[in-house]
């Protein structure tokens, strides 16, 4: 009897899997500082080229063909380990890797989740060293600076700290902090950050091609990993710049299971209170701090916790005590007293909890509660009072008048997510979770007014309250769902497909997203290689501002049933190559669809008044494209990079409420943006680096002449003529900051001196620019000139700082 050819190959391989199987075993563990016990971001396990690498716990897994191997573990900066072991069954090893001279980490093709050796495009990890050897402002080491140095990324007003990617605005970025969203990340109106580097571990920037794991914004993903503590020994560091004073503490509480790690940084000014109210004659201040804690408790092999806190504020307040004065005549003695207070304070407040769970030596899982809030508070009282004695009669009057201001607005988060990765082989990571998130908004004025009154026995009182402008409490219930899978298709191709789905329901509509993402990377060998990527996003709240920087009065809104989700889609392609020893050269292009952008309409503008707010912006579509080239050698006493981007972005709004349904160029459309970036460490811990930048100018919407204009009433008036929104292209601008790190080792720890000139030539920026109307006369009075005059204001002129950091 002869069997069909398909049952004979069904039989063989029912066979041969289970064989096959039993054939493999998975190794798996942590990766860790031999010094610290800190785990280690992205260090490589491999052998004979093929590998993984640990995930954002420091935990890897690699299956291998059971029998004897020999594996080799690295991180960049620290010396490689070897280890071999004669593989039976699923084993762990933890790995503890010592600092050393290594400066390339092992290879792995598949599994990493940035640079130029992944599967992904535009995504880039920014080690910490970097971020404390750039030259800074004030002394002040800065993580999203720094990434403003990286292609497709700029700042909104020369000078400050807000992100602006691919042609998106500052409200399209999600900033992570231990995977939790912060809503407003800036100090001192955007010149600062709230990261304070001595808490940061690693800071990842994904500006397209977006794992499907994130999701809720359209431009970019900033994802802050911060330290978990040092299980070996206690340390810390103080600190003075410019600026701020900074103190960080770290060690175990039980040593090798739990520890601790404890940052905080305030402005000067918050300890010289008493002395700056003495010297300003009056209770006066302004001041910020950052708090970062974290725990991390080393359970078993098998499980791990962590609790994280944050909390960052910028505090204002000013008090005058008024003036007193008395009158007097032959019937009646007066008095007359008044005062005046006001406090404006906005901040973070962010705190969660992790547990990390290894099912298997295959199955990773991490599971999050977690709970942020964006509060900000205005608060204003003008006080009077006069009291007035009847001479005659001896009855006192005294009518006292109190107006009370208040202003408060905010958003608070509640999440509940579970991430797991699996790696069935080598060839594949899968990673899949779920998360929900219950949204706040709390957009609302209010106010209130007393007047009391008082003679003799006769007593009376007013209190009014009003609300100036409320808006309702409003709810939002966020669902979603991913799945994504990093593989290898043959030696040469890798893909990373994804999906991510979510569910966002608000004023009782429900809208729905379904976000396909995709990554391919194809190797040619001698170090080529070529990517190509797609990804839909969407986002569903809106920051509503009306300035180029960060105020307190910015307003974060939800969508609604009015307003849609903001979505994006975005294709890029990008050749790279790192056939030359400690060099990388990466060429990306990009094309970016955006729909449902909001922009607000002509004639209308907002100051922290969000009433009515959906009657005054429109529903429209934007359009970025440009290309990114971005060269980089990582490897010598010489460091740095060259970054250039050449870019478009435009918006248009088809209803023609906006520029007649024309299109125009975003305020943040820069044409040519160049940095570069140099370091050179002169060995005996001395270390000079230098920073370049260029960038087009802003646009922004100008009237270019008067015109008079006969009005129905029969009236002649003279207005301004616009011809287009944004018609008006400032000035390019360009700074060079340089910088000097010394490094003292001392007998516990070192004394680091940081020297830095920003703006070294003292070049004229305009941080901010104003437009005013002129008019000139004749000596009879007749107007013989009239036009536009526009005047720039420059705050960051050339500044020297000094820095000194103690660590011990």
């Amino acid at each position: 009897m002869k069997l069909p050819l398909r049952k004979i190959l069904f039989a063989a391989l029912l066979l041969a899997g289970p064989f096959a199987f039993a054939q493999k075993a998975t190794v798996s563990g942590y990766i860790t500082d031999a010094q610290t016990g800190e785990t280690l971001i992205g260090a490589g396990v491999i052998e004979d080229g093929k590998g993984a690498v640990t995930n954002a716990y420091g935990f890897y897994t690699l299956t291998l063909a059971k029998g004897r191997h020999s594996l080799t573990f690295s991180y960049v900066g620290y010396a490689e380990q070897a280890v071999e072991l004669d593989l039976r069954r699923d084993t762990t090893i933890n790995v503890a890797l010592r600092p050393g001279t290594t400066l390339k980490g092992a290879t792995v093709m598949a599994s990493k989740d940035a640079g130029i050796e992944s599967t992904k495009m535009s995504a880039i990890e920014l080690p910490m060293q970097l971020i404390k050897h750039a030259p800074v402002l004030f002394g002040e080491h800065d993580v999203l600076k720094t990434i403003q140095l990286m292609p497709g990324v700029q700042s909104g007003a020369e000078g400050f700290s807000g992100i602006y990617v691919r042609g998106g605005g500052p409200e399209e970025n999600l900033l992570l902090l231990d995977g939790i969203p912060l809503y407003n990340a800036e100090h001192l109106m955007g010149i600062l950050s709230v990261f304070q580097p001595e808490a940061v571990k690693k800071a990842t920037l994904y500006k397209g091609s977006f794992p499907a794991r994130y999701g809720g914004r359209i431009s970019s993903i900033i994802d802050i990993r911060t330290n978990d503590g040092n299980l070996k020994e206690f340390h810390g560091s103080v600190g003075v710049s410019a600026l701020t004073d900074k103190v960080h503490l770290e060690g175990p509480v039980i040593k090798d299971k739990l520890a601790f790690s404890l940052s905080g940084r305030a402005l000067h000014s918050f300890l010289y209170t008493p002395l700056i109210h003495k010297m300003a004659g009056t209770p006066v201040n302004y001041y910020f701090y950052d708090l970062n804690a974290k725990l991390a408790w080393r359970i078993s092999d098998r499980d791990r916790l962590f609790a994280n806190f944050y909390n960052g504020r910028d505090i204002f307040y000013y008090k005058d005590e008024g003036d007193e004065s008395d009158y007097s005549d032959s019937e009646y003695s007066t008095k007359t007293s008044s005062a005046a207070r006001m406090d404006i304070n906005w901040g973070n407040t962010l705190g969660g909890l992790r547990w990390n769970h290894v099912f298997s030596s295959k199955l990773f899982s991490n599971a999050t509660l977690a709970y942020t809030r964006y509060r900000m508070h205005v608060g204003m009282d003008i006080m009077s009072e006069q009291r007035q004695k009847d001479l005659n009669t001896g009855v006192e009057t005294r009518i006292s008048d109190t107006f009370r201001f208040g202003y408060e607005s905010g958003m608070r988060d509640l999440t509940a997510k579970m991430d797991f990765d699996y790696t069935p082989t080598p060839e594949h990571l899968v990673k899949f979770g779920a998360e929900y998130v219950y949204h706040t908004f709390i957009p609302e004025t209010i106010g209130g007014y007393m007047k009391e009154y008082n003679s003799g026995n006769v007593s009376q009182s007013i209190d009014t309250t009003f609300n100036a402008s409320v808006n309702d409490i409003l709810k939002g219930h966020e669902i979603s769902v991913y799945a994504e899978d990093d593989f290898t298709v043959w030696e040469r191709l890798t893909l990373n497909p994804g999906l991510h789905a979510a569910f966002f329901h608000t004023q009782g509509t429900p809208y729905w997203s379904i976000e396909p993402r995709m990554s391919a990377k194809y190797d040619f060998g001698a170090g080529f290689s070529a990517k190509a990527a797609y990804s839909r996003m969407a986002q569903y709240v809106h920051l509503l501002s009306p300035s180029s920087i960060t105020l307190p009065t910015d307003l974060w809104v939800p969508i609604t049933d009015r307003i849609r989700p903001v979505t994006s889609d975005q294709a890029s392609l990008g050749v790279y190559w790192n056939g030359l020893k400690g060099w990388e050269f990466s060429l990306e292009g990009y094309l970016k669809w955006m729909h449902n952008i909001l922009e607000y309409r002509d004639g209308t503008s907002f100051f922290g008044n969000s009433a009515n707010w959906q009657n005054n912006v429109e529903m429209g579509e934007g359009f970025a494209r440009g290309v990114e080239l971005f060269v980089e050698k990582k490897t010598g006493r010489a460091t740095g990079w060259l970054g250039y981007t050449l870019a478009w972005s435009d918006r248009r709004f088809p209803d023609g409420s906006i520029n007649g349904g024309e299109w125009f160029p975003y305020r943040y459309d820069r044409r040519h943006n160049v940095s570069l970036v140099f370091n050179y460490d002169f060995g005996h811990g001395l270390n000079a680096s230098a920073t370049w930048t260029f960038a087009s100018g802003n646009t922004m919407t100008l009237p270019e002449r008067q015109t008079v204009v006969l009005t129905p009433d029969g009236r002649l008036v003279q207005q301004s003529y616009v011809s287009g929104r944004n018609n008006y292209r400032l000035p390019p601008s360009h700074r060079l900051n340089l910088g000097l790190s010394w490094t003292r080792p001392k007998r516990r720890g070192e004394a680091v001196w940081d020297l830095s000139v920003y703006n070294a030539y003292n070049a004229m920026n305009p941080n901010f620019v104003f437009s005013d109307t002129y008019e000139l006369y004749d000596s009879e009075g007749n107007m013989v000139d009239s036009g536009i005059r526009l005047e720039k204001l420059t705050i960051l002129p050339f500044i020297p700082s000094i820095g000194w950091t103690r660590s011990f």
